[in-house]
């Protein structure tokens, strides 16, 4: 039976099409599809280290050298030795790394460094040439003569060896030019003659140009060094050891004003580095200006409070400007070591070689202000021993005697005994 008009009517209506949904659903699923190929795998898995592109060793090279011409020269080893990093069996960047090092003055990274090179390349010109540069740097503060001899002894053997490799090498030349001077100042025309070559070959290699004038001052001809140096530095003008090396010509010349403006030039170009400031001192003291001698000596320890030559120097300073108590604690330092006022251990200097006069004065400077302070027991101690190293020296025996006459033990016309 049908009933009509029932709610319960069996049969389903139909409804109408709707196309837009369709087409919604159909981009859906395009959208997914999208994503999932082209999205999906340009996200970076989580917590797994995007990975970088390595740079190049040239375009670390490169860097490196710009920070040299420019005088940053901690900067430029850095990049050196990123360069390094990327390709650690390059020997000439080891020797490019050494020779940054050796113009920063680290001259015991140095040395490693040109030993890698060698060690890469035993027969490479420049790896044993840059070796036995670094080798007569490294001399100049050995312990005692014996050791600088044997240095001057390798450092020559290097350079000779590097000249037979290569002999037309400009770099070479400069290196070996400055290591003979050292070696046998008696074959100057050779070292002359070497350096002469390597500005022939390469008129704009820096190194050339400083070897020239390193030649010229170890032979005393301090004019035609300075030359030399300054056309060096028009080369390369923020190199501070050119203007440490013109500084040095001028006071040698008695130029102290021209002398201190160069060495000041190399404090601003080097500012953490105390050499120049010393040097500064030196210079001050050397035309009796002892008071701002104190102060630039002061600053030299203040960059290294650990150097007893530096407070040896300070103490130099103080006593010649009266300054008898701060001369007696500086000098202490240098001559027996101990802690500074901010606890930094200072070894003190031996009288191990006799032939260092810088710190036979320190000896004999200690003991006059010990003698000037009235600590005279220890005074005489200092005296009696200078007496036994050097009793020959005129320099010791009058400062001696000085001391001597200051404490009462003997009287001004009196001659110390060696005992």
């Amino acid at each position: 039976m049908y009933l009509s008009g029932s709610k319960w009517n069996m049969r389903k209506k139909r409804k109408r099409s709707r196309p837009w949904r369709v087409l919604f659903l159909l981009l859906l699923i395009a959208a997914a599809l999208y994503v999932e190929r082209f999205v999906v795998p340009t996200i970076p898995t989580p917590f797994i280290p995007t990975p970088t592109p390595t740079r190049s060793p040239a375009s670390f090279l490169v860097e490196a050298e710009t920070l040299f011409q420019a005088g940053k020269l901690s900067q430029a080893e850095t990049a050196y030795l990123q360069a390094i990093e990327v390709n650690p069996l390059e020997a000439n960047y080891f020797v490019d790394l050494a020779r940054v090092q050796v113009f920063a003055g680290r001259y015991s990274e140095a040395e490693e460094s040109a030993s890698n090179a060698i060690m890469l390349e035993p027969n490479s010109a420049l790896a044993n040439a840059v070796y036995g540069w670094v080798l007569d740097f490294r001399a100049i503060d050995a312990p005692d003569q014996a050791s600088r001899t044997e240095m001057l002894n390798q450092a020559y053997d290097k350079v000779a060896e590097a000249k037979v490799i290569d002999p037309n090498s400009a770099l070479v030349l400069a290196f070996y030019a400055e290591v003979l001077i050292d070696y046998d100042i008696g074959r100057y025309e050779e070292a002359i003659e070497a350096a002469q070559t390597a500005l022939g070959i390469d008129p704009n290699l820096m190194e050339a140009h400083r070897a020239s004038g390193y030649v010229w001052e170890s032979t005393g001809n301090y004019q035609r060094a300075i030359d030399s140096y300054e056309a060096a530095l028009r080369i390369h003008n923020n190199l501070p050891i050119l203007h440490v090396a013109i500084g040095n010509m001028y006071q040698a010349l008695g130029e102290i004003d021209l002398a201190v403006d160069s060495y000041l030039r190399a404090v601003a170009l080097d500012p953490t580095n105390p050499d120049p400031l010393n040097r500064i001192a030196l210079a001050e003291a050397r035309v009796g200006n002892y008071g701002i001698a104190s102060q630039y000596a002061a600053d030299a320890v203040d960059k290294d409070p650990s150097n007893p030559r530096l407070h040896g120097n300070l103490g130099r300073m103080y006593y010649r400007n009266g300054e008898i108590e701060s001369a007696i604690n500086a000098l202490r330092l240098a001559v027996q070591g101990g802690l500074t006022d901010d606890g930094t251990v200072v070894q003190g200097l031996p009288l191990d070689d006799p032939n260092d006069d810088r710190v036979v004065e320190f000896y004999y400077t200690y003991g006059l202000a010990l003698a000037k302070g009235g600590q005279c027991e220890l005074a005489n101690q200092i005296f009696q021993l200078l007496l036994n190293i050097k009793p020959d020296d005129e320099v010791v025996l009058a400062n001696a005697q000085e001391g001597l006459v200051i404490c009462g033990v003997i009287e001004p016309t009196a001659t110390p005994q060696v005992e």
